[in-house]
């Protein structure tokens, strides 16, 4: 039978491990978030440009 003790550190050890990873997806999809804002700043100011091309 497993030792009680040694059956929780497993489990902490697992949810450290996890709580990691869901830190790192946290962080990269700020990065992404971070990176489609500026696509869409870069979009808008394309707009513009085209947009004034066209009334010229």
């Amino acid at each position: 039978m497993t030792d009680p003790i040694d059956q929780h550190l497993a489990e902490i050890t697992a949810r450290t491990e996890t709580d990691d990873v869901l830190d790192q997806l946290i962080a990269a999809n700020d990065q992404l978030l971070t990176t489609l804002d500026e696509v869409i700043d870069v979009e808008a100011g394309l707009q513009q440009i085209l947009d004034r091309a066209k009334e010229a």
